[in-house]
C-alpha cells in the first residue's frame, strides 16, 4: 500500500470538482433562464444570438419610425384634405359667379371670397409641418422639361347674312320712291372665351435610376373675338297689288260692329255700327254661327233670346270693290214682330258727303226722299252707300249728322214689320271704294357682316422631376429605406393664383382651374394614400420578423429548464455520493498506520 499518493482519494476529488463545476452551470442557467450565460457556454451560438439580438433592436426600432413616417402622411395628407375642401367652396363660388342673374358688384364680393380662400390655401401650404418639417411647400428639381407653349390665330368672314322685311305703305299722291339707301350701321364687338384643363401624375424612374415623377399639364385657352356689322337699309317702291285696293272685313268688335279697309290699313272706307230692336225694346243679340271674317262671303247667325226671331247678314265684296250687305229676317213666333234696324256708317277719314248728284248734304240734315247714292269723298279714301230695289227693301229713314268728334256720319234705318212664319230681305251697296292715295312696299335690309378672330393658346408642361424626399428607415439593415415625396401645393403651383370671375379674370377659365387644381391634389393624395397602406404592410412585415427572430434567438440562447432541473439533481447527487466516497478513501491511509502500530 502507498501514502504518497492517495490515488482513491485524488480520483474522487476529481470527480467531486467536476461536479461542482456541473452544479454551477446549471444552477447559473436556472437563476438567469438562460441557456448561454458566457461565450464558454456555446461560443458560435452565442455570436447567433447577439446577431439576431442586434437585428430584432433595430427592427423593433424600425416599427417605430413606419410609425412615425404614417403619422407624417397623415398630417400631410390632412393638409391637402382641407385644401380639397377650399378649392370646392371655390368651385362653387365660380358656379355661382357665372349666373347671369348676379350683378357686377355681386361678382366683386364672389372675387372678395375666391382671394382670401387663395390665401389660406398658400397659408396651409406653409404651416402644414411635422417635428418642424415643411410638407407641403417644397419645390421640385426638373430632370427634364419637355414643355410648350403655342398660339394659334385664325381670321374667318363668313358670308354677309342677310334678312329682309317688306311692309305696305300708304303714302299721298305724287310721294317719289326712294333708292336704296342706308339707315345706319353699328359695329359690335363680343368677346368669348372657353377654357379645358388635363393634368395627371405619374411615378417613373429617371434615367440614372432615382426615382422620380412625370407631371403633364395640359391648358388650352380658345378666345373668340367676333366684330359684327349690323347695316340696314330701306328702299321705298310702288305696288300695284290688288290685294292693297280691295275692300275686307278688318274685324267685328262686340257683336255688331264691323270695320273695313283694305289690306294693312285699318278702318281706312269707315265702319257700321248696327242696332237692332224687337217689339219696342232693345235685346241682347246672340252669335249661334259665324263664318270666318275673311271669307266671301262672310256670314252672321243671330238669334233674340226668349223669341223665335233670327237674323242672317250676308257680306259680300262684288267686282267693283263694293261691300253687298244683306238681311234676312225670319219670324218664327206665333204673331207678327216689329222690327227696327238701324245702321250707322261712319265713312272715311274727314270725308264730305255729298248726294248722287254731287250736291254737299250738311250736318243734321232729314232726307225725306233718300236718294239712290251717297259719295263720301275722304282724305285717304272714297266710299258711296247705294240704295236700289234690286237690294229688295230699301231704308225708311235716313240723315246725316255730325257727331261731337267732328266726323259726319250717315244714319239709315228699316222700320217694318214681319209677319209670323214669314222673312224679309232688306240691303244695301258699302261702296265701291277707292283710295286717294299710293301704295308702296318699303323694304329693310338688315345685313349682318361678321368677322371672327379665334385665337388658341396652348400651355403644355410636361417635365419629370425628382422632389425632396424623407427617408424612413424601415428596416434594420443599411439600404432598407422608403422614401416619402414631398410636394409644393401653393397656389401658383396648383394654377389658381388668379381665379375670380370679374375682370381682368376670365370666368370661362376659373371653372376648369379649379377641376385642374381638384385633380392635382387628388394625385397626390392618391399617392400618399397608396405610400400609407405599403408602410402599414412593411410595419406588419417587420414586426412579424421581429417576432419570429425573437422566437429563433430564444431557442439558441434560452434554458430547457426542466432539462437543467434533471441536470442539476443528477450533478447533486454524484457531489453528495463523492462526498461520501472521498471519506472512504481518506481511511485507506489508517490502515498503514495500522500495521506501523503493529
Amino acid at each position: 500500500m502507498r501514502i504518497s499518493h492517495n490515488l482513491p482519494a485524488l480520483n474522487t476529488l476529481h470527480r467531486l470538482n467536476q461536479n461542482h463545476r456541473s452544479t454551477s452551470n446549471s444552477l447559473a442557467k436556472l437563476s438567469s433562464g438562460r441557456r448561454i450565460n458566457k461565450a464558454a457556454d456555446d461560443a458560435a451560438g452565442l455570436a447567433i444570438s447577439e446577431k439576431m439580438r442586434s437585428q430584432i433592436r433595430g427592427l423593433n426600432q424600425a416599427e417605430r419610425n413606419i410609425q412615425d413616417g404614417i403619422s407624417l402622411i397623415q398630417t400631410a395628407e390632412g393638409g391637402l384634405q382641407e385644401i380639397t375642401d377650399i378649392i370646392k367652396r371655390q368651385r362653387e363660388l365660380i358656379v355661382r359667379g357665372l349666373n347671369d342673374t348676379l350683378t357686377d358688384n355681386d361678382r366683386q364680393k364672389i372675387d372678395q371670397e375666391l382671394r382670401q380662400l387663395t390665401e389660406e390655401i398658400n397659408s396651409i401650404s406653409e404651416k402644414t409641418q411635422f417635428n418642424t418639417i415643411g410638407l407641403l411647400s417644397v419645390d421640385h428639381v426638373i430632370f427634364a422639361d419637355r414643355s410648350s407653349s403655342n398660339i394659334d390665330v385664325s381670321v374667318s368672314n363668313p358670308s354677309p347674312a342677310t334678312s329682309v322685311q317688306t311692309i305696305v305703305e300708304y303714302k299721298p299722291k305724287g310721294t317719289l320712291p326712294e333708292e336704296r339707301h342706308l339707315v345706319r350701321s353699328t359695329d359690335t364687338t363680343d368677346t368669348n372665351h372657353s377654357y379645358s384643363n388635363t393634368n395627371s401624375t405619374a411615378s417613373i424612374v429617371l434615367p440614372d435610376g432615382r426615382e422620380g415623377y412625370n407631371e403633364r399639364n395640359v391648358d388650352i385657352l380658345t378666345t373668340t373675338k367676333t366684330d359684327t356689322n349690323v347695316s340696314v337699309y330701306e328702299t321705298l317702291t310702288p305696288t300695284d297689288d290688288p290685294e292693297f285696293e280691295k275692300t275686307q272685313i278688318i274685324y267685328s268688335v262686340g257683336r255688331n260692329d264691323t270695320i273695313f279697309g283694305p289690306k294693312g290699313f285699318g278702318n281706312a272706307y269707315g265702319s257700321l255700327l248696327e242696332y237692332i230692336e224687337v217689339n219696342g225694346n232693345s235685346r241682347e243679340l246672340i252669335y249661334t254661327s259665324r263664318s270666318n271674317p275673311g271669307t266671301v262671303p262672310a256670314w252672321d247667325f243671330m238669334r233674340f233670346p226668349n223669341t223665335d226671331i233670327s237674323i242672317t247678314r250676308y257680306r259680300t265684296v262684288t267686282a267693283d270693290n263694293s261691300m253687298e250687305i244683306t238681311y234676312v229676317i225670319t219670324n218664327g213666333d206665333s204673331s207678327d214682330a216689329n222690327i227696327k234696324l238701324q245702321n250707322m256708317v261712319n265713312p272715311p277719314s274727314n270725308s264730305t258727303i255729298t248726294d248722287g248728284g254731287g250736291n254737299p248734304i250738311a250736318s243734321g240734315t232729314q232726307i225725306t226722299t233718300p236718294p239712290s247714292t251717297f259719295h263720301m269723298t275722304g282724305t285717304d279714301a272714297n266710299a258711296d252707300i247705294i240704295f236700289n230695289d234690286a237690294l229688295r227693301l230699301p231704308p225708311t229713314e235716313i240723315s246725316v249728322d255730325n257727331p261731337t268728334s267732328g266726323q259726319p256720319r250717315i244714319n239709315f234705318d228699316w222700320d217694318l214689320s214681319v209677319p209670323q212664319g214669314g222673312s224679309i230681305t232688306l240691303g244695301f251697296h258699302y261702296g265701291p271704294f277707292s283710295l286717294n292715295v299710293d301704295v308702296f312696299e318699303r323694304t329693310r335690309e338688315n345685313v349682318v357682316t361678321q368677322q371672327i378672330e379665334t385665337t388658341v393658346l396652348t400651355d403644355i408642361t410636361d417635365i419629370d422631376y425628382t422632389t425632396k424626399t424623407l427617408d424612413i428607415q424601415a428596416g434594420a439593415n443599411e439600404g432598407e429605406v422608403i422614401s416619402i415625396p414631398l410636394f409644393n401645393v401653393s397656389s401658383q403651383k396648383l394654377g389658381i393664383a388668379d381665379l375670380g370671375v370679374s375682370p381682368p379674370a376670365i370666368p370661362e377659365k376659373a371653372l376648369a382651374q379649379a377641376d385642374g387644381a381638384i385633380e392635382r391634389i387628388l394625385n397626390y393624395r392618391g399617392l400618399y394614400g397608396a405610400m400609407q397602406n405599403r408602410l402599414e404592410h412593411t410595419m406588419n412585415n417587420v414586426g412579424n420578423v421581429a417576432l419570429n427572430m425573437t422566437a429563433a434567438e430564444s431557442r439558441i440562447r434560452d434554458a430547457d429548464m426542466a432539462k437543467e432541473m434533471t441536470s442539476l439533481t443528477k450533478t447533486n447527487l454524484l457531489t453528495q455520493s463523492a462526498q461520501a466516497m472521498l471519506a472512504q478513501a481518506n481511511q485507506h491511509p489508517q490502515a498503514v498506520l495500522q500495521l506501523l502500530k503493529s
